[in-house]
This record gives structure tokens, sequence and C-alpha cells, in this order.
């Protein structure tokens, strides 16, 4: 009788109803039966391997050590499930890695390893560190919807394609020290709970982490100021402009909290200087909020209202104008505080749309 496990034709263990590979390892890792089941599985893993057959889909196993091979087609581990580690150090494959919605239930490593195709990790889960250190990819590198307990370590790697990290989960720390990689970085959507590091990585394309949630307040003004200086060599503004008010945005979140909330008048009026149209729009809102203000103290007709929003206009461009319109009643207590907010909200709009558009 075959295997029940789709595509697979091995026979059929014990009138279990699956192979070997397929089986579920029993519970208890002290009892004869797992060590029997362990042996028989690890002695089939021999046998495809002198077979050079590495499709290993959907198998569960204890722990796997791939390291030191050479291996001239994909390998292939898309749904298993392995409860300890998987290591692949030290290993050649000249053909593409498959691991999509893989469950590790410890460490992963690919340390030193050449992959001359793809690696796709996608959906996969992982319970410890997921390391690529010094591995050379000749593709891409796809990591989306990746789940992973410890870190995501690929220092000095080589990645001839893009890297995705797209919707991945990352509990501790991302680190790609002095990388490279031919592509675009994207790690939009996820979530970090560690630090970053990218410090002499070249990436070639654009390095994105739009709506990233980020643990630590350091870890996220490091990616992004990162991400920052390499939108701006490619001369994309928009996205570096992106990441240049989420950088600044963390730097205020670590200040004191004296410093930090007075400091949301910058963040979210004046948006840091890159988004003018916030500015404008505070602008606006500022000018009718006072003109609305001089209406209820000194008028109630739409002709008055009208007079007071082109008051209050002239006020918010010109100071000077203000100071020298106050009354001394509560009248011109208002003007000369609109005054103060114009003094420093109209230069701003106007440097702001320079930087912005004529540049």
């Amino acid at each position: 009788m075959k295997c029940q496990y789709g595509g697979c034709n091995e026979e059929v263990f014990e009138q279990s109803g699956f192979c070997i590979l397929h089986i579920d390892l029993p519970e208890d890792e002290k009892s004869e039966r797992f060590i029997r089941i362990n042996d028989l599985k690890n002695a089939a893993i021999e046998n495809k391997k002198i077979k050079e057959d590495f499709n290993f889909k959907g198998v569960k196993l204890n722990s796997v050590d791939f390291s030191n091979l050479k291996i001239d087609k994909d390998l292939i581990f898309a749904h298993a499930i392995i409860k300890k580690d998987f290591y692949c150090n030290n290993t050649e494959i000249k053909g593409d890695i498959w691991s999509d919605n893989v469950n590790i239930g410890e460490h992963t490593f690919f340390e030193q390893s050449n992959i001359i195709g793809s690696v796709s990790f996608f959906r996969a889960e992982i319970g410890g560190n997921i390391s690529f250190d010094k591995a050379k990819i000749g593709k891409y590198a796809w990591f989306e919807g990746l789940k992973t307990e410890g870190e995501a370590s690929f220092n000095h790697v080589e990645i001839n394609g893009s890297l995705s990290f797209k919707e991945a989960k990352i509990i501790e720390n991302v680190s790609f020290y002095a990388s490279h990689i031919e592509g675009h970085a994207w790690f939009d959507n996820a979530y970090i709970g560690g630090n970053t590091w990218f410090d002499f990585t070249e990436i070639k394309g654009g390095l994105s982490f739009k709506n990233t949630n980020f643990r630590s307040l350091k870890g996220q003004e490091k990616a992004f100021r990162n991400a920052k200086i390499i939108w701006e060599r490619l001369g994309d503004r928009e996205n570096a402009d992106y990441h240049f008010y989420h950088e600044m945005e963390a730097k205020r979140k670590q200040k004191p909290f004296y410093v930090k909330y007075p400091e949301l008048i910058v963040q979210y009026p004046f948006g840091y200087g890159a988004y003018p149209f916030r500015l404008l729009t505070s602008f606006l809102i500022i000018l009718l909020v006072f003109a609305l203000i001089y209406w209820i103290i000194d008028g109630n007709s739409l002709n008055s209202l009208l007079e007071k929003i082109r008051f209050s206009f002239l006020v918010l461009i010109i100071p000077a104008y203000g100071v020298i319109s106050a009354k001394s009643d509560i009248y011109g207590l208002f003007t000369i505080f609109e005054a103060f907010i114009g003094a420093f909200t109209w230069p701003t709009f106007i440097v702001t749309f320079a930087r912005k558009y004529m540049r």
C-alpha cells in the first residue's frame, strides 16, 4: 500500500497509512518506539541522499543535518515538520531551496553554503534563530510571512537578486552586517522585536520598512536611517522622506518626556519637513480657528466672518502686522498668539515646499 501523503509513492509503515518519513514521531523521546522510528527515519534520509532524491516535502523528522554536501538538484522541505534543528552548513546546492510552510522547532543554519538558485521560506515557522551567515544565494531570497522566535542573521551574505521579509515576524534582532544584495530588500508590514544592523551593507536596489512595527526604538531609528540613505542615493525622494520621517519619530520617542511630548507639534503638524501639505493643512486650520475666535469676539455677520478670515491670514503671514494691530483687550492677546505661531508656520511651509519640489 502506498503512503497517503499526496505525491508520495513510498510503502506505508506498519499499516499506519503513511511511509516512515511522513509518519508522526512519538511524543516521548526516551521511549523505545521513538528511538526505533527516529533511527528508521534517519536511515530513510540517508537512502534518499544516496539516490540523490532531495524531495522531503511534508516529512516529519526530529532533526536534519545536510551539512558539507553537494546537491545537484532542488532541496525541498515544503510543509515539513522538524522538531529540533535544521543544519545545512557549508553545502553546495545547484538548484533552489523550497521550504515554504516548513515548521522547525529550534534553529536553522545555512551558514557558508552556496545556493546557485533561489531560497524560499514562505510562511515558515522557526522556533529559534535562522542564520545564513557567509552564504551565497544566486537568485532571490524569499522569507515573506516568516515567523521566527529568535533572530535573523545574514551577515556577510551575498544575494544576487532581491530579498523579501514582507509580513515576517522576527522576535529578536535582524542583522545584515557587511552583506551584498543585488536587488531590493523589502521588510514591509513586518514585525522586528530587536535591534537592526545594516552597517557596511551594499544594497543596489531599495531598502523598505513601510508599515513595519519595531519593538526597539533604537532598532527603528537605525533601520529607517539606513533605508533613507539608500533611497536618497537612488534619487527616490518620496521613499527617502517616508523613512526620514519615521527615523525622526523613533528619535523623538527616545527623548525624555518633557521633550518628546512637546515635539509632537514638530512631528504631526510640521511633519519634520517631509510633508508640506500636512503643514499647509495645519496652516489653514490655524487660520480658520483664529478667524472664528475673532468673529465670535467682534462680530456675527457673514461679511464680518470674511473680514476676520482675511485678517487672520495677514496676521499669520506677516507677524508684524498682527503685533501692530494688537489691541489691549483679550482680542489683542489672541492676535499676538497667532502672530507668534505664524512666525514659525509660514516660513516653515515655504522651506518645506522648496525642499520637496525644487531640490
